[in-house]
């Protein structure tokens, strides 16, 4: 089960954001150290010590891309009373691990398409179930740059969000099963939702050094939807246009489909997409939040389907589910989480202002 949600409030310079961070969510870090030190080590026998080395190697990329990030961490660090590189492997916790596979589905709105003329972006969050215990909430008021409403494990300084400038972001993990010393995928979130329109945002990952492969879905109040594929050598963009927006976990772009690793490890993804794709497809009207909210609810394909549960026949490691959902509306900065299965119908309201 997730811990209770709460809203966590950060201001001040980066280091001064981190400090309150660390002392407001202490515990829930340590529950995060905790929950990836054992997966670390039961999923590829490296210990909480290596892995902390391992993600000392991205510090000169991080500090050459966004030197901010590393401040942020110190502050968190400092608060929680816990090491610095603690911290940071927390923040690099999808390098230490390259290329294993989890869930998550994502789907969009332009504003032509909803009933009220707003433009939504969501998506339900697959991982294991114990890792919905140190889920942070986290909204920063800025001094230099858009204010920003995120979802996080706690610890990691960027994730799934918006920002007052109606720009947002989501994730589908994608595979190409290698990596580089480079940008850590949050680090390439944060920065997202630094960016005044949406064109900064497809910047931070076009011009990025890339440590590994992934979807960053990006949407904009002003009526943009795209699908950014990347691996550490290349990206693409798919931009919505005539149906909803709609990702899963394989490559849909032609630069990457000889390439992609997930589509074998997860062969929930192709059934994923097709599910949504045809829900939409089938509803003739207009689509509102409701709409969006029962596609991600959807049981088809049961317990790998969209909203997907538990498979006990799964190893443990492998036993993925939805840890929780979200939607976004992103012309009135305000989205919505339901914590644990989507279908369970209990989502919480959270805006910016």
């Amino acid at each position: 089960m997730m811990a209770p949600l709460s809203v966590i409030s950060l201001s001040g310079n980066a280091f001064e954001q981190g400090l309150t961070y660390g002392r407001i969510e202490q515990e829930k870090i340590l529950k995060a150290i905790h929950f990836y030190s054992g997966m670390f080590e039961g999923m590829a026998g490296i210990s909480w010590e290596k892995a902390k080395s391992i993600s000392s190697s991205f510090l000169p990329a991080i500090q050459d891309y966004y030197p901010e990030a590393l401040d942020e961490m110190r502050g968190i660090s400092q608060g929680a009373n816990l090491c610095f590189e603690d911290i940071l492997t927390l923040n690099c916790r999808s390098e230490v691990l390259f290329a294993q596979p989890d869930g998550c589905s994502c789907i969009g709105l332009l504003p032509e398409q909803s009933t009220d003329g707003h433009v939504y972006l969501g998506q339900t969050w697959d991982w294991l179930r114990k890792s919905g215990e140190h889920i942070s909430i986290v909204k920063i008021q800025q001094d230099h740059g858009p204010d920003i409403l995120m979802v996080v494990e706690a610890g990691v300084i960027g994730g799934k969000g918006l920002n007052s400038n109606g720009i947002g972001v989501g994730l589908n993990c994608t595979s190409v099963s290698k990596g580089q010393i480079g940008v850590p995928l949050h680090i390439m979130f944060r920065t997202i939702l630094n960016a005044t329109t949406i064109s900064n945002g497809l910047d931070c990952i076009a011009k990025a050094k890339r440590a590994g492969a992934g979807t960053f879905n990006l949407g904009s109040s002003e009526g943009f939807l795209m699908s950014v594929e990347y691996t550490p050598d290349n990206f693409d963009v798919l931009m919505a246009e005539n149906s909803p927006l709609c990702h899963t976990n394989h490559y849909q772009s032609p630069l990457f489909k000889d390439q992609d690793t997930f589509k074998v490890e997860l062969t929930d993804t192709f059934v994923r997409l097709n599910r949504m794709r045809r829900l939409c497809q089938a509803h003739t009207e207009k689509y509102d939040r409701t709409f969006l909210m029962s596609v991600l609810s959807d049981h088809a394909n049961y317990p790998d389907s969209i909203c997907s549960h538990e498979d006990p026949a799964d190893p443990p490691f492998k036993q993925l589910c939805t840890v929780y959902s979200m939607m976004m509306d992103l012309t009135e900065r305000t989205l919505w989480i339901t914590p644990n299965n989507p279908c369970e119908g209990h989502d919480i309201k959270i805006s910016l202002y």
